[in-house]
């Protein structure tokens, strides 16, 4: 193997280096130290390779060293400060107790180490110094195989592999070099040095070339001699590049740069930006990071939850593409577009509700050819001629033209209407410049425009230690609302409500934390303080806590109000920022329980309450407040059903529900939520928003997060919509039935269970052909429930025992064994088949078996001496929009051997 200028160089004068960088003043004089060593590594690299014109070697070893960042996700070593303080006490014999092992236990506490405190770095080379050698035997090259090795380990779960190689380093290192090793292995260097300085440093067109190849390697191997500019950074396909963004913008700031030209006004969906990459029929997904999503949406047109679906729909003159979108997830069911505030991950290979939508609004490469430097309108016109859109799928992101204030105006007010992210507003005439801001795009929300967003005002009960530039005080903090008095006066008990870390300058948290200095009380999880109240299992805790009337109120802006289980409200506020530290206000006139109920209300969560409009001193700021006189057109909003019916034009026509209270969460399409609440008070019965004490019964069409929140308590019978419609139309009050039920309380269960059987099939009562329908139904959604508990259990294995549970191998799997035969013209299921064994093996590896070809069943197994029947198996799967894959039994033996789900397309039989 050629030597490379990485293992020559020893690991120590790369630290040394560092450490000089981080204490240099002046960031002209830093950027002069970490120039010469480059420029030396440059003039080894040419004595060493004299003459090879065509060695790979380059500055990537230490390149990637300085940004660790860039070079593997932030979770690749897997390993946490408190990790690397457990192996320090073991190397170093340290008694657990003993001041210097409390020292790196507690690195975040004050005074941890020479007024280092938060920086798990510092605090442990201050521990090492007088334990270590003066200097180590490592090579950069050296230390970036461990670290390879460290990376591999943790990804092959093999935990002996990562101690050792850590291990190794920590022995051969001195206090110095670990110092900056753990800086490394943390990703956070603080040495004073921004990604952009580093890049500049190497070479002038370093950072972009990385904004598109989006690898450290290729940037130091294509751009190794400083004299040859990269004038055309080509966008290549299968290869991730980092997207060009979007600017903040407003309409007055819209109207001034662009002087009435005409642009373009996009819809700012609220979803994941991701690269549609396609080659032939192979298919690459990458995110706004450049992480790879091709195992969940699919690399080809059979597999992942996108792809398969929408591998038909391009043109058969397209044979290669990059398209730039969202991906969203879309209802088939209510044909709407979910939000991320809704706790689904459009990433997950589990999606139930929603399913992957892309909404494309660029295209940069086609059949081979760059389209970056040619202007927006002209790719535009290109994307047209690309594909067929499909409904819930794909499609061409809606562009309206504009070229006024009042435009943009306008589409927000839309947006906001439609509950809506905000717009994104483009200038047709510019290029697409990856990894850019000032490129000419524009996105503009309404927390973005002073007066359109509603102000929360929520008293700090807790605080956060913070880590680098933070480090030594509370960086973040915990937030609550009071919950009102009874008797009036100022409220004793609070709840936590949210937490938030943004907003502020350096110097307003510094003033923050020097005034509330020495009201702190470390948190201690045995005997937490009375008045505040966390959610179950103390989640969202803090590191201290401080009382409310030694505190101040922050003022929060912020975008929705979300359902979360991690604050004891119930929810908590989406992209919060502090907006200002109100010294002017009591603590105790913060918001109540009650208000942010009421604001929950008013608009479904979402916090933009208010219209936009024409307004010269817009940009100033959010000092000026204006509410819109002109009439405000009603229009469809996606959140209704969260919103309170006006039934004072409603007359009663029955007693049917007098004196009952009844909680609408949802209703069918042809029957939503407005329409039953109507139709309560109709039949004398009243509604509310929430359930309560005197709460009849909830009534919801379908399950979602709300419902399962109201079932989690376990005290409300949550009724089918169907059965009010029911008790409309035949003019009286019905008694439920078990298929009428999406939960039953205690007491109603108890009754269920000495009339019906656990099909729901009434022990008195004389089978009809509906009720038996009923029944049969009851059993399909038990199967389903069946896949749902496999699902529960697989997510409890892979948190709590990633690697120690071998038996769930197959969890996720639905299986159906084709264990049948042609006998004749007849089909006979063989009782010894071959594929008994395999049954059994699956089971014991947590399998669920199906009887039939049902519509969850995920893998059909067949034996591969009897593939008669393939033939039909595949016929059937194209019929089928949730695919199935047909596999043979050596597919269960060989991920048994392994220990791993294998991929399934090795095992595919060929049919005869």
């Amino acid at each position: 193997m050629a030597a490379d200028v990485a293992s020559k160089v020893p690991f120590y004068q790369l630290c040394a280096l560092l450490e000089k960088i981080s204490k240099r003043s002046g960031n002209d004089a830093k950027k002069k130290l970490l120039k010469e060593f480059i420029d030396e590594w440059r003039d080894f690299h040419q004595r060493l390779h004299a003459g090879n014109e065509n060695t790979t070697d380059s500055f990537y070893g230490a390149m990637r060293l300085l940004l660790p960042h860039l070079e593997r996700q932030r979770d690749a070593y897997g390993i946490k400060e408190h990790t690397l303080a457990k192996l320090y006490i073991e190397i170093l014999g340290l008694g657990r107790d003993s001041p210097s092992a409390l020292k790196l236990l507690n690195f975040r506490a004050p005074k941890s180490a020479k007024g280092e405190s938060g920086d798990f770095a510092s605090v442990a080379y201050w521990i090492l110094k007088p334990r270590c050698c003066e200097r180590g035997t490592l090579s950069v090259g050296d230390v970036n195989r461990c670290l390879d090795n460290i990376a591999a380990g943790h990804a092959a779960k093999s935990k002996e592999v990562v101690r050792k190689n850590l291990l190794h380093m920590l022995k051969e290192t001195s206090a110095l070099e670990q110092k900056w090793l753990i800086r490394m292995i943390m990703k956070d260097m603080k040495m004073g040095l921004s990604q952009q300085s580093v890049f500049s440093l190497y070479h002038e067109d370093a950072e972009d070339l990385f904004n598109v190849k989006m690898s450290l390697e290729k940037v130091c191997v294509m751009l190794r001699d400083p004299r040859v500019r990269l004038h055309e950074v080509e966008i290549s396909v299968l290869t991730p590049f980092r997207p060009m963004l979007g600017d903040r913008g407003t309409p007055n700031k819209i109207g001034k740069l662009l002087c009435g030209r005409p642009f373009h006004i996009e819809t700012k969906y609220d979803g994941e930006r991701m690269q549609l990459h396609k080659q032939g029929h192979v298919y690459k997904f990458f995110s706004r990071s450049g992480n790879e999503y091709t195992h969940v949406f699919g690399g080809d047109s059979m597999s992942g939850t996108f792809t398969r679906h929408i591998a038909a729909c391009f043109k058969d003159s397209v044979h290669s593409c990059i398209l730039d979108g969202e991906m969203v997830g879309y209802n088939p069911e209510t044909k709407t577009i979910g939000s991320k505030g809704e706790q689904f991950d459009i990433k997950s290979t589990n999606l139930t509700t929603y399913q992957p939508m892309m909404f494309v609004f660029d295209i940069l490469q086609y059949n081979h050819s760059v389209l970056s430097n040619k202007p927006l309108k002209e790719r535009c016109k290109i994307l047209k001629d690309v594909f067929d859109p499909i409904e819930g799928r794909i499609k061409v992101s809606e562009v309206k033209i504009g070229s006024t204030k009042q435009d943009c105006v306008n589409a927000l007010n839309e947006a906001i209407d439609l509950r809506e992210e905000g717009i994104m507003v483009k200038d047709p005439d510019t290029p697409y410049c990856p990894n850019k801001r000032k490129g000419g795009w524009y996105k503009i929300k309404p927390e973005y425009i002073g007066g359109l967003m509603d102000e929360l005002d929520v008293v700090v009960v807790g605080g956060y230690f913070g880590a680098g530039a933070r480090a030594g005080m509370m960086s973040h903090f915990l937030c609550a609302v009071a919950v009102p008095p009874e008797t009036g006066g100022k409220p004793s008990r609070f709840q936590s409500f949210c937490k938030v870390g943004s907003g502020y300058t350096r110097r307003e948290l510094f003033e923050f934390n020097r005034k509330m200095a020495d009201h702190w009380t470390v948190f201690d999880k045995k005997n937490p303080p009375q008045w505040l109240h966390l959610a179950s299992g103390l989640k969202q805790r803090p590191d201290a806590w401080i009382e409310p009337s030694n505190s101040s109120i922050l003022q929060i802006k912020a975008a929705e109000i979300v359902d979360s289980d991690q604050y004891k409200t119930g929810c908590t506020l989406r992209f919060p920022r502090v907006e200002k530290i109100r010294d002017d206000k009591p603590w105790y006139d913060c918001m109540t329980t009650h208000d942010i109920e009421e604001l929950w209300k008013k608009s479904s969560g979402k916090l933009a309450g208010r219209y936009a409009e024409v307004d010269e001193d817009e940009d100033a700021g959010p000092v000026k407040k204006r509410r819109v006189t002109t009439a405000r057109h009603v229009r469809p909003t996606v959140m209704d059903k969260f919103k309170a019916t006006d039934v004072s034009g409603v007359t009663q026509v029955s007693e049917m529900l007098c004196d009952k209270e009844v909680c609408v969460i949802n209703g069918p399409v042809d029957q939503p939520k407005a329409a039953l609440e109507k139709l309560v008070a109709e039949l004398g019965g009243s509604f509310v928003q929430n359930p309560g004490e005197e709460t009849f019964c909830v009534l919801a069409d379908k399950v979602n997060l709300k419902v399962r929140n109201i079932m989690k308590k376990g005290v409300y019978d949550v009724v089918r919509a169907q059965w009010l419609l029911r008790c409309r139309d035949q003019g009286q009050l019905l008694p439920w039935n078990p298929s009428d039920m999406i939960h039953k309380s205690p007491k109603t269960a108890a009754q269920f269970a000495l009339d019906y059987d656990r099909h729901g099939d009434s022990y008195y009562d004389d089978a009809t052909v509906e009720s038996l329908k009923k029944v049969f139904e009851k059993i399909q959604e038990e199967g389903n429930a069946k896949c749902a508990m496999a699902e529960d259990i697989a997510e409890c294995e892979m948190e709590y025992f990633p690697q120690d549970s071998p038996y769930g191998l197959f969890r996720l799997c639905r299986v159906y064994l084709d264990s049948n035969i042609l006998i004749g013209d007849s089909t006979t299921h063989i009782k010894d088949s071959p594929l008994e064994l395999t049954a059994l093996e699956l089971r014991l590896h947590g399998a669920t078996q199906s009887d039939t070809l049902t519509r969850q069943v995920s893998h059909v197994i067949v034996d591969s001496r009897d593939l008669r029947r393939v033939c039909s198996l595949r016929e059937e799967n194209r019929r089928r929009e949730r695919k199935f894959h047909i596999v043979s039994q050596l597919w269960v033996q060989d991920c048994l051997e392994q220990g791993t789900l294998l991929g399934e397309r090795g095992y595919e039989p060929e049919s005869h």
